[in-house]
């Protein structure tokens, strides 16, 4: 297979493999663990869109990518033409449903973890060639997606923690979106700018640094959710 086809198939194969180990993806999903995720995630939706996704789109050539990643970055938090509104605001619906007060989003705070997580991903945005960057915000909505890591195909919201299809419609929708964000048939046209084996060494070298500290995020997030659990998080119930 040529070196520049298989890229985009090992990038998928490294991605899965690391996902193995991220303790909230594999672990049971409690009131707490959801939470937990969801304050925490609602931290990186605005540092996607407002400074890590700008860093690497700032020297990415290709102008399709580019476009379509803006494109994503206004649905994200600013409007979505189809909704009406931005995915912000379906995330902290969700949010209502297991729990949470808008005080609790608009005064979340990071764990180490995730400021860690942060620190890590601004860097590898900011400093390492574009793919990196590319591939460190658009990694998780790939894993997140497939089969034996999909957050919502795995039954785990509504066996575990018992709510309805139409409480989840923001994993349900935002699924379908991010089918456009990320995995192999988004990734493809990568393809054409990794040129050399120097520039893959280093794309496979970032993308080995961006999986370690999504893992050391997914740990912290199950941290908290334990906390949250033991201090007597629980799920409303239907009104």
């Amino acid at each position: 297979m040529d070196a520049k086809v298989a890229i985009v198939d090992e990038i998928a194969a490294v991605c899965l493999e690391s996902a193995e180990q991220w303790r909230w993806i594999r672990e049971p999903l409690t009131p707490g663990r959801a939470q937990a995720w969801l304050l925490q995630h609602s931290l990186r939706n605005l540092w996607f869109s407002s400074i890590l996704r700008p860093a690497w789109m700032s020297r990415c050539p290709d102008q399709a990518i580019v476009r379509k990643t803006i494109s994503q970055m206004l649905e994200e938090i600013v409007h979505d033409p189809n909704l009406g509104y931005p995915h912000t605001k379906l995330m902290r619906e969700l949010g209502g449903h297991i729990g949470l007060s808008e005080e609790q989003f608009i005064h979340a705070e990071p764990t180490w973890q995730t400021d860690l997580w942060f620190n890590v991903n601004e860097n590898l945005c900011r400093t390492r060639h574009w793919i990196v960057g590319w591939l460190a915000t658009s990694l998780e909505e790939f894993v997140l997606l497939e089969p034996g890591f999909n957050v919502l195909d795995d039954g785990r919201w509504q066996a575990d923690l018992g709510l309805t299809e139409k409480q989840l419609y923001f994993l349900t929708y935002h699924q379908v979106a991010d089918m456009e964000h990320a995995g192999k048939k988004v990734w493809k046209p990568m393809r054409s700018h990794v040129t050399n084996d120097e520039i893959k060494a280093d794309v496979m070298k970032g993308l080995h640094t961006a999986l370690q500290i999504n893992k050391i995020f997914y740990d912290g997030v199950a941290e908290l959710g334990d906390r949250l659990d033991a201090q007597g998080a629980s799920i409303p119930k239907p009104k």
